[in-house]
């Protein structure tokens, strides 16, 4: 094989220069290293929301099960919109290895298969044989904290992250054309599809590359095999998730899901995450019209010569990373359509929501790279300024995110400790709204993992202080503690005050609710989180929590302190009180 390399002349920037190449390597290694740091510091072995039926129910009544047909059953069986096998895997490998369920190393394996993406988009370009400095721009764009939503929170991470790289996987294998890597492929695509149900896509994706292969056979067995995939996929499903009212708002509301599709597939370019305004949709709108019309054009390029029943290529190499691409696009598109079509009922809004961005990053990785394959021999000066837009693109994308994103999760973080304190002492806090049918499984799963020794709560800045918490209905109300409370909308309370001690940027004061019985909830101040004082490192003396109705019992509260700064005097009781009801 001829290795082909851009040509370097003295004129040519540093960046493609030989004498570069360990330096550039080490600049493709950092944001990996950074953003490996970023998820071993802000994961937590805290369960939210779907987690606990998702894993803590389910190793429970996995255990339970008297029969390897229950096991099964309870490895297969759907939880909400989605077949979970290979997080439900994760859990019982976990469990068998370590006698707990630990939500911090189930987000550390669903990272390792965000690497596992990285690695195969490495090994296609690799098959260029160009310099590692025109691979810079991917790990940036790729690794960022853009999608914390799924690569910090355990169900979303082993959803998306696994899925997307087993699917990445599959393609790859089917785009060598290769009749052994037909076989894997088609064990690692069952997995994904019953990981999630976008999985199910890499069908539609692999039948494109088969397709463009032009091999009769495979393409029969795979979607054969996709049929009673999807068949057996939503046999059981318990209800339609309302997925039907999704059809009727796409025809009353077409334009707006024409809309959305744009909208979330530029989504990487979300620069203003805090606004309310519909101006945020701009950027992404714009960015997404972009991708997804030079993605089309690729998608032309390199599939014209078949539609005019030609040859696509001599070089088997190219020829490979056309069938990839192509897959990996089929993918990603079908993926935003649905998305686009089922979620804008929700609100606009979910097309930018972080639980969904390691799509619209993913494609632009794709288009990137399509580009440089396309073009690196036979235009390789528009080669280069393609690398060098990418590289200033990448760093400023990976900047901005994190620059507007590590205050959000660093919040999250102490969210997260605070509602396992409530969780822990109370029974409820980790999502459910107190009363619901949820609260209740939430408050037996919980209950019966950590008996049972299957889950342990973390330490967290609260645990010092929960003797004397759980006294606090016995403390006088102190009459200088100035706080003001007030009604919101969604019926919680703003509790807000500028009287406190000063307190370091990342410990936040915490409000106590006590109740008469000596019931406590806490809930953070967000001023030590908010962009300017969290990169500052202010010690803020103002307080502004919200207290959230939905998780607390009915009754009357009195409202305080928890301020850790204030060592003398830590919890304080105020005059406020609220009134919870139901």
């Amino acid at each position: 094989m001829v290795t082909t390399k851009l040509s370097v002349s003295d004129s040519d920037p540093w960046l493609f220069r030989p004498a570069a190449s360990i330096i550039t390597a080490g600049i493709c290694i950092l944001p990996i290293l950074l953003f490996t740091v970023f998820i071993y510091i802000n994961a937590v072995n805290v369960p939210w929301m779907d987690d606990l039926e998702a894993f803590l129910k389910f190793i429970v009544s996995y255990q339970d099960a008297p029969t390897l047909t229950g096991k099964i059953d309870w490895l297969l069986r759907p939880n909400n919109e989605h077949r979970i096998l290979f997080a439900k895997l994760a859990t019982i490998t976990l469990y068998n290895l370590t006698g707990q369920v630990n939500f911090a190393t189930l987000i550390l394996v669903a990272y390792l298969f965000l690497l596992g993406t990285l690695w195969v988009l490495y090994r296609v370009f690799r098959s260029m044989h160009l310099p590692i400095s025109v691979f810079i721009p991917v790990p940036f764009i790729l690794l960022q904290p853009q999608y914390y939503l799924t690569s910090l929170w355990a169900v979303t991470g082993l959803q998306h992250e696994v899925v997307i790289c087993l699917v990445i996987v599959t393609l790859y294998l089917l785009a060598a054309n290769k009749p052994s890597w037909f076989v894997y492929a088609i064990g690692i695509q069952l997995i994904a599809s019953l990981s999630m149900s976008n999985g199910l896509f890499g069908w539609v994706a692999g039948a494109f590359i088969l397709l463009l292969q032009g091999n009769g056979r495979r393409l029969l067995l795979w979607v054969a095999l996709a049929v009673g995939t999807i068949v057996f996929y939503f046999h059981d499903f318990p209800n339609s998730q309302g997925n039907e009212s999704s059809v009727s708002y796409l025809l009353n509301n077409p334009h707006i899901v024409v809309a959305a599709f744009f909208t979330f597939t530029g989504a990487l370019f979300d620069f203003f995450p805090a606004s309310n305004t519909n101006w945020r949709y701009v950027m992404p709108t714009l960015a997404g019209l972009l991708v997804v019309g030079s993605a089309g054009l690729l998608l032309i390029r390199m599939n014209w010569p078949l539609l005019k029943k030609g040859v696509l290529t001599t070089d088997k190499a190219a020829k490979t990373r056309r069938y990839f691409f192509s897959g990996a696009y089929a993918f990603l598109l079908v993926n935003a359509t649905v998305v686009a079509v089922l979620r804008p009922r929700f609100g606009y809004s979910v097309m930018v929501v972080s639980n969904y961005m390691i799509y619209p990053a993913l494609l632009v990785v794709l288009v990137y790279l399509n580009v440089i394959s396309e073009y690196y021999l036979q235009k390789p000066m528009f080669v280069k300024r393609w690398v060098q837009g990418g590289v200033v693109v990448g760093v400023v994308v990976w900047g901005i995110s994190y620059g507007l994103r590590l205050p959000v999760v660093t919040a999250r973080k102490e969210m997260l400790l605070t509602n396992a304190f409530n969780q822990q002492h109370n029974q409820t806090g980790l999502g459910p709204t107190w009363g619901t049918p949820f609260d209740t499984l939430g408050r037996y799963v919980v209950g019966e993992a950590v008996r049972r020794g299957m889950y342990t709560y973390p330490a967290g800045y609260c645990t010092p202080y929960a003797t004397q918490l759980g006294q606090a209905s016995y403390m006088p109300a102190d009459r200088s503690l100035s706080l003001h409370v007030s009604s919101l909308p969604n019926g919680s309370y703003a509790v807000t005050t500028d009287a406190l001690q000063p307190q370091p940027a990342r410990k936040a004061a915490i409000l106590v609710q006590a109740e008469a019985n000596g019931t406590t909830y806490l809930f953070f101040s967000t001023v030590p989180f908010q962009v300017k004082s969290f990169w500052r490192q202010a010690a803020p003396s103002v307080l502004s929590a919200e207290i959230v109705s939905a998780f607390l019992a009915p009754g009357r509260y009195r409202v305080g302190v928890l301020n850790p700064a204030d060592e003398s005097n830590p919890i304080r009781i105020s005059t406020e009180t609220l009134v919870v009801v139901h």
